[in-house]
């Protein structure tokens, strides 16, 4: 990870002293497009997976998140799972986020 970003602050440091080109640019374009092609993939896993719970309780993923941080669930292990989808799903929201603003 640190060598990528060495990488990267190397390039803007070339860019900002006027060494830019188009290949540079359409490189990193579409290492963005790579990478939010295979965000948007562990996407729809993911919610195929809560759907998977969603059908199981009857109930949909916002509504069992709020009641199982309120405590009105029991502690079956679905639900601690179920939770942990949850949070990678914000994650995961977040990267896509970030991809698709590049």
């Amino acid at each position: 990870m640190m060598e990528t970003m060495y990488k990267i602050r190397t390039l803007e440091k070339l860019v900002d002293v006027g060494t830019e080109d188009g290949l540079i640019d359409k490189t990193i374009s579409k290492l963005i497009q790579y990478k939010t092609g295979k965000i948007e993939r562990e996407l729809q896993e993911l919610e195929g997976a809560m759907k998977k719970f969603e059908s199981k309780y009857h109930k949909d993923t916002e509504t069992f998140s709020k009641q199982f941080e309120d405590g009105g669930l029991g502690d079956e292990m679905d639900f601690f799972e179920w939770y942990a989808l949850c949070d990678m799903h914000k994650r995961i929201i977040q990267r896509l986020n970030i991809a698709e603003r590049g």
